[in-house]
């Protein structure tokens, strides 16, 4: 999915949870947030 070419690759650095949401944190300040809402898979990115 081009959508996430910019992380395919890219160090892992860091792993957030909370109760709702995981973060993970990759190199060059990109972040995946991984969530479940309404019983479906969110996965938004940042910088896209």
């Amino acid at each position: 999915m081009a959508k996430y070419d910019g992380i395919k690759g890219q160090e892992l650095l860091d792993v957030e949870e909370t109760k709702n949401e995981i973060t993970l944190i990759f190199k060059d300040n990109r972040y995946l947030f991984v969530k479940i809402q309404n019983g479906q898979l969110v996965i938004d990115s940042v910088p896209e």
